[in-house]
């Protein structure tokens, strides 16, 4: 994994900013040997706030850590102030010790985030890291497009829109972006961060509650800055929702290897007609409300081309992009869900003539602009 690796030299564990509240501890000392840092964002200021408690309860429960790796959790919920706090072994159990207290913040704004990946990267050198990021979303689409669900994190009213969450993280700070988040496999999204992480787990569809806090006791010790440890994350939480029954086997996950990205922007672009007019009624999508915003990548892509070797090289580059997938055979069949024909492991947008806003705000993307053939 081709990786800029920074050692910060801390001289003092008190350096602080201005919205947070200093605890002791001063006493802290990481160990060099530290080879792995998980950030679990819970971007919970919002009916989201009880799911948030639970999926600390539920990574305190199983974290093994050590030595080696360390785990820190910023959590946000509805009913108290935003914490910084690492999960420790002390006296034969696990811990929650708190490292920051802050006044009330908005979690959803992008210098709140970029301050917290500062405080973590500073405090805990390590040549890996790796996020977690659970809150309502709604992969590119702008803030306060939609009643439900929205952006990428929402605190209160206040959304985190994709390139404000971008900007927030410097570049080749993650090994990993797991998004416990739903509508988060798009080409769009992948490709505003495909400079920040090697690799992004996510969901084409929605993610139904509980999402993974049932899960987070083993699987969270998967997760070591690996491809296989973030594939056997993945495997955890599709097999958790494949084995349930009714709507709540309902799953529709994907990794993506964000350096083949490039390749395939270029192919597009010089292979694929965007200016091909097609019934978006034939397309495979992910949505179950009365708009149709996510499509499957490929079986819209795949459209717009005329031969079968284009087609064939179209899967190859996908395949690239892609080093693991699954979904179930339906998605919430009985409310307003669907069936999944096609699962590529992205989702994209198709432009629309009702809506215009969408297809201005598209442009803008840095997908259409490295992909797009139209003029």
């Amino acid at each position: 994994m081709n990786k800029i690796i920074k050692i910060v030299l801390i001289a003092f564990l008190g350096i602080f900013f201005m919205s947070c509240e200093k605890d002791d501890d001063s006493n802290y000392v990481l160990p060099a040997s530290t080879q792995h840092v998980i950030l679990v964002y819970l971007g919970g200021d919002n009916n989201l706030s009880s799911e948030t408690y639970q999926k600390i309860e539920s990574i305190r429960e199983g974290w093994q850590g050590g030595a080696e790796k360390k785990l820190l959790i910023y959590t946000d919920p509805a009913d108290t102030n935003p914490s910084l706090i690492e999960i420790v072994r002390e006296n034969g159990q696990n811990t929650k010790k708190i490292i920051r207290n802050y006044d009330e913040e908005n979690s959803a704004s992008k210098e709140v985030l970029s301050r917290v990946i500062r405080e973590v990267t500073n405090l805990y050198p390590s040549p890996s890291y790796g996020l977690i990021v659970f809150s309502h979303a709604s992969g590119w689409l702008p803030g306060g497009t939609l009643t439900s669900p929205r952006s990428i994190v929402m605190d209160k009213k206040q959304e985190m829109e994709l390139s404000d969450f971008a900007q927030a993280i410097p570049d080749k700070t993650f090994d990993y972006i797991i998004f416990e988040a739903c509508f988060m496999s798009g080409i769009e999204v992948a490709y505003e961060l495909k400079d920040k992480t090697d690799y992004i787990l996510a969901s084409s569809a929605e993610i139904v509650s509980p999402g993974f806090t049932y899960i987070y006791p083993k699987s969270i010790n998967h997760l070591s800055g690996s491809l296989s440890g973030l594939r056997a994350f993945g495997e955890d939480a599709f097999s958790w929702f494949d084995n349930r029954s009714g709507y709540m086997r309902s799953a529709t996950f994907s990794i993506i290897n964000t350096s083949q990205l490039n390749s395939l922007a270029d192919w597009v672009k010089s292979n694929c007609n965007q200016d091909n007019s097609i019934d978006i009624n034939t397309i495979q999508y992910f949505d179950r409300y009365s708009y149709r915003l996510f499509f499957d990548f490929e079986d819209y892509y795949g459209s717009l081309l005329e031969t079968d070797k284009q087609k064939s090289e179209l899967s190859a580059l996908i395949s690239n992009c892609i080093v693991w997938k699954n979904a179930t055979p339906s998605f919430m069949k009985d409310y307003n869900g669907f069936d999944i024909k096609k699962h590529s492991g992205f989702t994209t947008y198709i432009s629309q003539e009702k809506y215009p806003f969408f297809n201005n705000e598209y442009q803008q993307l840095k997908w259409f602009k490295a992909s797009s053939s139209k003029k």
